[in-house]
């Protein structure tokens, strides 16, 4: 409205720009008056240009500060993406000026604020207007907060702009003289980044959200670590409904991010993408975290992403990964996302499992996201303590209608169907909203079906984007824009991928790195290439990866070696010719078994799937054959017999013809067989000797295949009691690994014989220096340092050392958070030592009873329950003696074992035959035990045998001989080193007593 010739007041939403000098009184305090008036004279007129340049107005000068208005006299649509680009021009603007002439300590900068809002505009008679209203105040308060050449703006100002300006995000911010924050943003220096495109509207869902929230408060509240699965179909808005949760909580919970991958099988291929979202330098990230006690966790990290090749185990990278959530739990609850679990092999689901598991006393919310299919991997995914698995169920119709009515308006071409026609196709599936609308706008009529829909958006797609599309699906589903836009030979790879952004067929991931928006698309993708189009972007894709391996966050081994086994497994499929198959084949397999010894030597727990991979690309005869044997061997307790059997099988019918495989080939078999009793260890011993001989008359033989003979004949020598000759074994191992640089045979064979040196002949100092030695050695491989631990803490306890050995037992225990008590129990066999040390050999047997109840190796039991038998005896309780050679007979051990019975009954017998004065039924089963505890091969055993033999003498009634006996214990425990235990002898001896008032 018009009042005369004056235009009538007005309210109207405008954008407001407000900028200042940064520093504008220590400007002026030296300088000529008139020198700083020509000089903010250039200024103003710069700033004014990049205004009018954008079509906004200046609407004063305040000092030195400038106020201007987009959006009167007239409204653009655009106004805010003017007002940002003219803060832009400003700040490159006032920069040129400082360029030219100025003085370093003349030079200008400003900071600049941009807000939106509802004004009230007045016009004067000159044509000049005024405006007020809390958008200019919040404008001058943003220009206030903002750094040093810096734009805030506001939250309404950043959601008309985002999908043209890079902007990253500040927070909230609450303004001088205000109560409610401010979300507020800042235009990001870098331009040239990707742009957050806007995604759908959040519709429906209200009760999976709200029950989420209640969760997380839970969570929070408690400190509580809970695992929540949600699973549906692709595109159905499980990823959404975990982005609308955490984007209502950025102030007060912490986000990391991971996800699996097909074409990356490594046991800790997720974790990689999970550290990058900690920040873009995770390691410095970890460092500042956790201070002095980042080494360990950097050490244990940096190996599972393949950065090192540092030992490492399942154990230790969850033990890493929670202390790196619980360092940042001490500031916020922490939402730990899992994407795509569908595609997890089964060693990165027990990965992260194990992760959620030791994260239930830490305010921890798991989130995992995953297709119907996690169960063919895992049917029990999900079940335990604080664990909830959660269907995300197709949306609901009037829902449907609200994301069909917005995708159709976000459409730039008309589009002929209504939202009822989209709704009617997609099943609840908003993805498939979001596709069919695309269809329609680009003129197409409403696809049939849905693969016929992700079919038709591809065809939409120009050359250069589909050559992208297409790329990045062989790469994966996560991936980087270099490697892909190389494969993809695209000439402006920035532009191409910000259309495809555009179209919502990528998306940026926490970390920087691109994704598919859509699995199902990238999916069609990948299908509708032809096979040959595949092999050549996966080989293409591996030559890149191995010339950049630095610049790839995840294993660059594992990655390679997956596309290097694709290409071949694809050309198999179209029957290429032998010259390229022989090629693709060699490249496979090289790249195969440099991802297994890779894994190897950290001690990756994902490695039988790695045997099997090098197994499905070597060709029959080659001689890396036994790697995989070799590999094989050290796993066979760690995978099913069936499995092991396997492999085995294909060994043979790969290596039939190689000599030295045929010489060679009962060995592996052996290994197996010799721990369950089906063959004899005296066979064992010979045959292995014989094929020594066998494969000395080659002129050549793979050092590897010895290497599993000599193992197996180690074996059966410890199992024999031949310490001695186990001893020389390991050291002749020891040099074979040395001698090739194969430095994960080396360690196996040290922790073997630190085992048989603890037992054997070898002073307890010396175990001690090795063991202390191996632990260094294998402080990242859990169950080998596990192993020298064990023997380290007990040979302390015998020692006298009883401190060091409860703080090592301590450290032990406490690593075996997830194991079953079977598979604690050989490396726990050696805790009793520090209780016979401590005077307490009741405890002791009842410990070893406890553990032969647990195990399910028959002969180990045995064993065990013939320990604590004898240890029963040493307190003088007989009668729990007797109960645990009852146990004994309960064992189910094969013929070939059947002699344990024997030997692990025959303290407790010989004890009753002296009870009842026999004394050479006492004296026969003391041989019998010794037949088997050598005691000239084993001090330990030696000095049991002369300490029962003192209690029996004692039970006989002959003092002197009992004396004697006692006398030769504890100078073969002096011999020893055992220390501690010397003492203990008379008290052994003397509790003889009390097993003859038992027996009255």
């Amino acid at each position: 409205m018009a009042h005369g010739d004056l235009q009538a007041p007005v309210r109207k939403h405008v954008v407001i720009l407000f900028c200042d000098i940064v520093g504008s009184t220590s400007l002026g305090e030296f300088a000529d008056p008139e020198a700083l008036r020509e000089r903010l004279a250039r200024y103003f007129d710069a700033v004014s240009r990049a205004i009018w340049e954008q079509g906004g107005t200046v609407e004063k000068f305040i000092g030195d500060a400038v106020m201007a208005v987009f959006g009167v006299p007239n409204t653009r649509e655009d106004d805010a993406i003017r007002a940002v680009r003219s803060a832009s021009a400003i700040h490159e603007a006032v920069a040129g000026l400082s360029a030219h002439g100025e003085r370093d300590d003349q030079q200008l900068h400003v900071r600049i604020g941009v807000n939106s809002g509802e004004v009230f505009v007045t016009h004067q008679p000159d044509g000049q207007f005024s405006v007020t209203g809390d958008a200019v105040n919040t404008a001058q308060r943003l220009e206030a907060a903002a750094g040093t050449d810096e734009t805030y703006i506001g939250d309404i100002v950043a959601e008309l702009v985002r999908d043209e300006i890079v902007l990253d995000e500040v927070g909230e911010i609450v303004h001088k003289g205000r109560t409610i924050a401010q979300r507020v943003f800042q235009v990001a220096p870098d331009q040239n980044r990707a742009l957050t495109v806007r995604e759908p509207a959040f519709v429906g869902r209200e009760v999976e959200l709200a029950d989420l929230a209640a969760l997380a408060d839970r969570s929070a509240a408690r400190r509580q670590g809970w695992l929540l699965t949600y699973v549906g179909d692709p595109g159905i808005g499980k990823s959404r409904l975990v982005r609308q949760f955490a984007s209502g909580r950025e102030d007060r919970l912490r986000v990391i991010a991971g996800g699996c991958d097909a074409m990356s099988t490594g046991a800790f291929a997720p974790l990689a993408g999970w550290l990058a979202s900690l920040a873009d330098d995770w390691q410095l990230y970890v460092e500042q975290l956790l201070g002095d006690e980042s080494t360990a966790v950097l050490q244990r990290l940096r190996s599972a992403v393949g950065m090192s090749d540092a030992q490492t185990s399942t154990e230790d990278v969850v033990w890493a990964a929670q202390a790196v959530l619980a360092a940042m739990c001490a500031t916020s609850p922490v939402a730990s996302v899992w994407d795509d679990l569908h595609w997890a092999t089964a060693t990165q689901l027990d990965f992260i499992g194990r992760l959620a598991a030791a994260c239930r006393a830490l305010p921890v919310l798991t989130i995992c996201l995953a297709r119907p299919e996690l169960f063919d991997v895992d049917e029990a995914w999900g079940g335990g303590r604080k664990a909830r698995v959660e269907d995300v169920e197709p949306l609901e119709y009037d829902d449907m209608l609200a994301l069909a009515a917005e995708r159709i308006a976000l459409q730039t071409g008309d589009i002929a169907v209504t939202a009822e026609d989209l709704v009617d196709r997609a099943d609840g599936n908003p993805q498939v909203v979001q596709l069919l609308a695309q269809s329609a706008a680009a003129g197409g009529a409403l696809p049939a079906s849905v693969t016929q829909l992700y079919e038709a958006a591809l065809d939409r797609l120009g050359a250069e984007e589909r050559s992208m599309v297409e790329a990045a699906a062989v790469y994966g589903r996560r991936f980087l824009a270099e490697p892909v836009s190389a494969v993809a030979g695209v000439t402006d790879a920035a532009a191409v991928l910000d259309r495809l952004r555009d179209r919502n067929v990528f998306e940026l991931a926490s970390d920087g790195d691109y994704r598919f928006a859509q699995t199902a698309f990238m999916q069609t993708a990948y299908r509708t290439m032809s096979k040959r189009t595949r092999i050549t972007r996966h080989s293409a894709l591996a030559d890149w990866v191995g010339e950049h391996r630095d610049t790839v966050r995840t294993d660059s081994v594992a990655l390679i070696a997956s596309h290097r086994q694709r290409a071949f497994a694809l050309l198999e499929e179209i029957e290429g010719s032998p010259a390229e198959r022989t090629a693709l084949q060699g490249m496979a397999a090289d790249a195969a078994l440099e991802s297994l010894l890779a894994m190897q030597l950290r001690g990756d727990p994902g490695m039988p799937d790695a045997v099997e991979r090098l197994l499905d690309v070597l060709p029959v005869g080659d001689d890396r054959h036994f790697e995989a044997a070799h590999a094989g061997c050290d796993l066979r307790t760690r995978v099913e017999p069936a499995r092991w059997n396997r492999w085995l099988d294909r060994l043979d019918d790969a290596m039939g013809d190689d000599p030295t495989w045929q010489i060679m080939r009962w060995a592996p078999r052996s290994l197996a067989a010799v721990r369950s009793g089906d063959v004899g260890l005296e066979q064992t011993r010979e045959e292995s000797l014989e094929i020594l001989d066998l494969l000395g008359e080659l002129d050549e033989v793979d050092p590897l295949a010895v290497d599993i003979v000599c193992n197996l004949l180690a074996q059966a020598e410890a199992d024999l009691g031949n310490f001695a000759a186990c001893h020389q074994e390991c050291l002749a191992g020891i040099a074979r690994a040395r001698q090739h640089g194969r430095t994960a045979i080396e360690r196996r064979w040290r922790s073997f014989d630190i085992q048989a040196a603890y037992i054997g002949q070898t002073p307890l100092p010396e175990v001690i220096a090795d063991a202390r030695t191996l632990q260094e050695m294998v402080s990242g491989q859990r169950q080998l340092w596990r192993t020298a631990t064990a023997v380290l803490a007990g040979a302390l306890a015998s020692t006298g050392d009883l401190g060091g050995a409860r703080s090592l037992w301590h450290e032990l225990t406490n690593s075996y958070a997830e194991e079953s008590p079977a598979e604690r129990a050989f490396e726990l066999q050696h805790y009793p030592q520090l209780l016979l040390a401590e005077g307490r050999p009741q405890d002791a047997a009842r410990y070893s009873a406890q553990r032969a109840s647990e195990v399910e190796l028959t002969s180990f039991a045995a064993a065990l329950f013939g320990v604590a038998a004898r240890d029963a005896i040493f307190a003088g309780d007989l009668a729990y003696a007797v109960e645990c050679c009852r146990q004994l007979l309960t064992v189910e051990l094969p013929p070939m074992q059947a002699y344990l019975e024997d030997s692990n009954s025959a303290y407790m017998i010989a004890v009753q035959c002296a009870l009842r004065g026999d004394r050479i039924g006492a004296m026969r089963q003391v041989e019998i035990s010794a037949r088997v505890d050598r005691p000239d091969e084993s001090p330990m055993d030696a000095a049991a045998m002369h300490t029962m033999t003192a209690i029996i003498e004692r039970l006989l009634g002959d003092d002197v001989a009992s004396a004697a006996a006692a006398d030769l214990a504890r100078e073969t425990l002096t011999a020893k080193g055992a220390t501690a235990l010397v003492p203990q002898v008379d008290t052994w001896v003397g509790n003889a007593d009390k097993l003859r008032d038992s027996a009255a």
